[in-house]
């Protein structure tokens, strides 16, 4: 069993709705948001979750990195795409 995954995400601000939204490269579609980059990034792992939840229900192939994603394996976010 894996300690930890890590699962990289890009971060972007969106000015019209002044909210942060996280995605991930690996889950086309798996998006959190919030007032603030703290509230997003900490809503994303329950959002990763019910996405592989989701798409193993349905029958998707999950990329090879997350197969072994089960409920007591801590997840870690790589930023990635951040603007300075």
């Amino acid at each position: 069993m894996t300690d930890v995954i890590t699962i990289p995400v890009v971060v972007e601000y969106l000015e019209e709705d002044e909210v942060y939204c996280v995605s991930t490269p690996l889950l086309p579609g798996c998006r959190a948001w919030g007032e603030t980059l703290d509230e997003a990034m900490r809503a994303m792992p329950g959002n990763i979750r019910a996405m592989i939840a989701a798409w193993k229900e349905k029958g998707i192939p999950l990329p090879p990195s997350l197969q072994c994603l089960e409920p007591a394996v801590p997840v870690a976010l790589l930023l990635q795409g951040v603007p300075l």
